[in-house]
């Protein structure tokens, strides 16, 4: 099973629906047990309509995609609140 830190690495990813079938599947069977990145997800869907809804938002440029999902990976999540 793949622990937060590795889930909130894959959450943007699955959100796309970019992930192929295992990385989903471990993905989904972290969720389930865990309170905190199912916290994560519901939050990241909420911003992710919020950006789409925006019709005068730019698309995000990749490089900022990369930086931003680079800090996520390397944040540390505490352990409080986990499932």
């Amino acid at each position: 099973m793949i622990d937060c830190n590795e889930a909130v690495r894959r959450m943007w990813a699955y959100l796309e629906r970019e992930l192929g079938a295992k990385p989903v599947a471990e993905f989904e069977a972290h969720l389930q047990t865990c309170q905190r990145c199912c916290g994560e997800l519901e939050f990241s869907r909420h911003l992710r309509e919020l950006v789409a809804d925006t019709d005068t938002a730019p698309p995000l440029p990749p490089e900022l995609r990369s930086r931003v999902e680079n800090l996520l990976a390397d944040a540390e999540m505490p352990t409080e609140g986990r499932a």
